[in-house]
C-alpha cells in the first residue's frame, strides 16, 4: 500500500486515513474512571432534568476531553455550521441515569434532549446530536426529522466504522473527532441513492453489510448475499460467483485501485467462481464518499482532492462567486489548480438558529439515526 500522505495538507484532513489522528491523547481509561472525575457541579446540575445548553456546538458534560482536544473538535463543527447552516451539536455525558429523566435508554434521552433543545433549524429540521455517554457505553447519533430513514444506514456506519473502535480503546478524543468528520462528510455527500435504499434482509442483516460494507470496502454487491442475481454467474462452470473476502481480494487490484479503496472514492469488487476459480473483478462509484475525488489527470485514478479553496470572487444574493481550488492526488501526489464556481447565496429564514452558545433552532426529532455500544 502506498503512502497516502500528500504535500497538499488538506483543511478538513483525510476522512479514511485516521492515522494522523491517532496522536489524540487518551482520556479516561475506563468509564467508571471518567464518572469519577466529574466536577461536582456537573454532578448536581445532572440531577435536575436535562442539562441546560451552555455551547453551540459542544457540551462536555461527561469531561471526556481535555481543552486543546474540545478545542480540535469544535473547529469542524463551527466550520460546517458557518458553510451550510446545518447545526451538528456534540454531547458527552457520564451517564443517563443521573439526570433522573423518565427515558429507559440512551435512544430515548437523545430524541428527549434534541426535542428539548431544538436543535438545527425549525424549517428544515436538519439539525444533529452526537450524544456520548461514558458509564452506559453508547453512543448515538440523533438526526432532525428532516432526514429520511435512508440516512440512519450512514449514521450506523459512521459510529461503527470511525468511533467505535476508538471508544474500545477508551481514546474517546479521537473516536468523537473520527466520527464527527465521517457524519459532515455524509451530510454535505448526495441523497441517499437508489441502491441504497435496496430490501435488505433484515435490520440485523443490514446492520452488518453497512458495517462492513466500508470496513473493507469490498465486494459491494457480495453483501447482499441473498440477492443472488445482483452476483454475476461464472461464463465457464454458469454458477454464481462469490465476492472474495478483503484480505484475498486486495491482492487483485492495483496499487491505484487500493488507493481508491481505502479512500472509499470507488468500491471494488471481486468475485471467483467457487468451481474452477476465475476471477470477476468489478468497480462502482461511492454514492457517499466518492463525490470528493475526481479523476487525476496523471495516474487516472480517482483519487483527486481539493485540498484548499481560495475564494476570489464572493457569491451575493443576485450573483455567483468563484473561487481557486488547489488539489492533491492522493496516489501519485500529483496537484494543480482549477477554478470552482460558487452558488449565489439564499436569504435564510427568520427561524434559523443564532450562533449564541444557548441558542435553539427549534428543529426537532422524531427517532431517527443510529447508535452504538462498546
Amino acid at each position: 500500500m502506498n503512502d497516502l500522505r500528500c504535500k497538499c495538507q488538506p483543511r478538513w484532513g483525510l476522512l479514511l486515513g485516521t492515522g494522523a489522528l491517532l496522536g489524540l491523547v487518551t482520556i479516561a481509561p475506563t468509564a467508571q474512571g471518567v464518572a469519577q472525575t466529574l466536577p461536582e457541579y456537573r454532578v448536581a446540575q445532572a440531577q435536575t432534568g436535562y442539562p441546560q445548553r451552555q455551547d453551540s456546538v459542544l457540551n462536555d458534560y461527561g469531561g471526556v476531553l481535555l481543552p486543546a482536544d474540545a478545542a480540535r473538535l469544535r473547529e469542524p463543527l463551527n466550520e460546517f455550521k458557518a458553510a451550510t447552516g446545518i447545526e451538528i451539536v456534540v454531547v458527552t455525558v457520564a451517564a443517563i441515569a443521573p439526570y433522573e429523566t423518565s427515558d429507559g435508554s440512551v435512544e430515548a434521552f437523545a430524541t428527549s434532549l434534541f426535542n428539548t433543545w431544538g436543535i438545527g433549524d425549525a424549517q428544515r429540521n436538519d439539525g444533529v446530536l452526537v450524544l456520548f455517554s461514558a458509564g452506559d457505553r453508547a453512543v448515538r447519533i440523533e438526526l432532525g426529522r428532516g432526514y429520511s430513514r435512508a440516512y440512519d444506514a450512514r449514521m450506523q456506519l459512521v459510529i461503527d466504522e470511525y468511533m467505535l473502535p476508538r471508544f474500545r480503546e477508551s481514546d474517546y478524543s479521537a473516536g468523537l473527532y473520527n466520527g464527527t468528520q465521517a457524519l459532515i462528510q455524509q451530510l454535505t455527500g448526495p441523497p441517499p441513492s437508489t441502491l441504497e435504499n435496496l430490501p435488505w434482509p433484515g435490520p440485523e442483516a443490514a446492520k452488518g453489510a453497512a458495517g462492513a460494507l466500508l470496513a473493507g470496502g469490498l465486494g459491494l454487491f457480495g453483501l447482499l448475499k441473498r440477492h443472488d442475481f445482483l452476483r454475476p454467474k461464472c461464463t465457464s462452470c454458469a454458477v454464481r460467483m462469490q465476492p472474495l473476502p478483503p484480505e484475498s481480494a486486495q491482492a487483485h487490484l492495483s496499487a491505484g485501485q487500493r488507493t481508491e479503496l481505502q479512500l472509499g472514492s470507488v468500491w471494488h469488487d471481486v468475485l471467483q467462481c467457487p468451481q474452477c476459480r476465475q476471477i470477476v473483478k468489478r468497480q462502482f462509484p461511492h454514492f457517499g464518499l466518492g463525490h470528493r475525488y475526481s479523476d487525476c489527470p496523471s495516474c487516472r485514478f480517482k483519487t483527486l482532492e481539493t485540498v484548499k479553496q481560495t475564494t476570489v470572487v464572493k457569491p451575493t444574493y443576485s450573483a455567483s462567486g468563484k473561487a481557486i481550488a488547489e488539489r492533491c492526488c492522493r496516489h501519485c501526489n500529483h496537484t494543480d489548480e482549477t477554478t470552482v464556481y460558487l452558488p449565489q447565496l439564499e436569504r435564510e429564514s427568520s427561524s434559523s438558529s443564532s450562533s449564541g452558545s444557548s441558542s435553539s433552532g427549534g428543529g426537532s426529532s422524531s427517532g431517527g439515526g443510529a447508535s452504538g455500544r462498546w
